[in-house]
């Protein structure tokens, strides 16, 4: 009070020497030479501005390394070594293809020592969602299925965003076939299961079901070869989705479908009296590649293509080569198939991948959206292919440095489904002031079954 009094006279402030010390601690914490001279008003407005931007910065950084954790944490997935995974490196303005060009040489060198077959090629067809079930047994009916490792809807969604399914909208089916495949006349037959079907007896707490384990229990009943096999796959619909303040895309498996050589309906037909089924048994081994925890950091941006160059350029780029890579290492062949797919396991939203691309997905062209998230293949086992999966063991641990099958053999238990809160119990929620945030209870749907998971009915 003493010095208020001083300076509103104008006197000179007097300090104890406790006062003295505290003032000397500040100055050096500040790091400020007590005994130079005061700063003029130029400086010490620059001394301000450096503290303030330094203080920005530094709240910049633990924001994107606590968001960057957040979106792109697959370190128990992948072994990025020194490189930082929330910092990818600037991105090329010129020369991309032939920086991605050197890249894919490089991965394809260190693969040739564990490379035992070769590579499927591709062949891409674009129909719609309403003509997709019709034209794909067209395209597949001048094949010969021993030629064919798979054929799968492409999990990309074309056109700009709006609300709505795909029943108008441009979809891409991809069929991975041998290179120079034989020419054929044949009847393709469709079987269908739908994923709302109850297939599978299953309780809270038992094994979940895969698209794949319900496919392969008609294969088995049918005893279906692979080589009367065109493909079995997942059916993938990406809806628009409007919030009311922006639309995104939503991923829905409707189900799964099986093409075949063979009639398969009397079987189906036995197998759809019998459900639910309190097994499910398949003739093949299912792998399950997950692409998406490479693409989080290689090619995370949903509207565009991968990074050039890639952080992590031991990796794939995009989920085809992936793909090729099993076959190559593992000697697949396309008589050994039933199936091999880019598809989805997770449904809902589809969200961005990294914090790196969430720039880039405001900016970028809109006319095609990436969905893939898994590579799924199934096919028909042996010895050698068993040594096959060794030796992609062995590639994924010194070339790729990460576990790409950690998914394959993994079924989820079932949640248990939490008892519904009674009527009146809402109601008292709702008109309680110290929870103003509850919804007005209501009626609608409170009788209705919930669902236990895929193929597995209801509660």
């Amino acid at each position: 009070m003493r010095n208020i009094v001083r300076r509103l006279q104008g006197k000179p402030v007097v300090l104890s020497p406790k006062q003295e010390e505290k003032m000397r601690r500040a100055y050096e914490r500040a790091g400020i030479d007590p005994d130079a001279p005061p700063p003029s008003i130029r400086d010490a407005w620059k001394q301000s501005l450096d503290v303030a931007r330094e203080g920005v910065t530094q709240s910049v950084e633990m924001a994107r390394e606590s968001i960057g954790e957040m979106f792109d944490d697959r370190r128990d997935v992948l072994d990025p070594g020194a490189v930082d995974l929330n910092r990818p490196p600037a991105e090329l303005e010129t020369g991309r293809e032939e920086r991605a060009a050197q890249e894919r040489a490089a991965r394809d060198a260190a693969r040739a020592p564990y490379r035992a077959g070769d590579a499927p090629a591709f062949t891409r067809f674009t129909t719609s969602g309403h003509a997709q079930l019709q034209d794909v047994p067209t395209r597949l009916q001048t094949l010969d299925p021993a030629d064919v490792y798979g054929v799968y809807r492409v999990p990309d969604r074309l056109g700009r965003l709006g609300s709505g399914g795909e029943g108008k909208a441009q979809v891409e089916w991809e069929i991975a076939h041998r290179p120079n495949p034989r020419a054929a006349a044949l009847t393709v037959h469709t079987s269908a299961f739908p994923r709302a079907a109850h297939i599978a007896a299953r309780r809270p707490g038992d094994e979940s079901v895969l698209d794949e384990d319900v496919a392969g229990e008609l294969a088995r009943r049918a005893r279906l070869d692979p080589e009367d096999s065109y493909g079995l796959t997942r059916l993938l619909q990406i809806r628009g989705v409007d919030f009311g303040d922006g639309a995104s895309w939503s991923a829905e498996l409707e189900g799964v479908l099986l093409f075949t050589r063979a009639d398969l309906e009397e079987s189906l037909r036995a197998m759809a009296a019998e459900a639910p089924l309190a097994r499910l048994d398949s003739p093949f081994h299912l792998e399950l590649l997950d692409w998406e925890a490479v693409a989080a950091y290689n090619a995370p941006f949903r509207w565009g293509g991968a990074r050039v160059p890639a952080p992590l350029p031991h990796l794939p780029t995009d989920a085809q080569e992936l793909l090729s890579a099993y076959v190559e290492v593992v000697g697949l062949r396309p008589e050994d198939c039933y199936g091999v797919q880019l598809t989805r396991g997770r449904e809902g939203v589809v969200a961005d991948l990294s914090l790196a691309s969430l720039r880039q997905n405001f900016s970028a062209d809109k006319s095609r959206f990436h969905a893939t998230e898994h590579v799924v293949l199934a096919y028909r086992d042996s010895e050698a292919l068993r040594e096959g999966r060794a030796r992609w063991a062995a590639y994924q641990r010194d070339v790729l440095r990460a576990r790409l099958d950690h998914l394959s053999g993994v079924r989820p238990p079932i949640a248990a489904i939490p008892p519904r809160p009674s009527f009146l119990s809402e109601l008292f929620d709702f008109v309680n002031p110290l929870d103003p945030m509850q919804m007005f209870p209501t009626t609608a749907g409170r009788l209705e079954k919930r669902s236990l998971g895929p193929y597995c009915g209801v509660e």
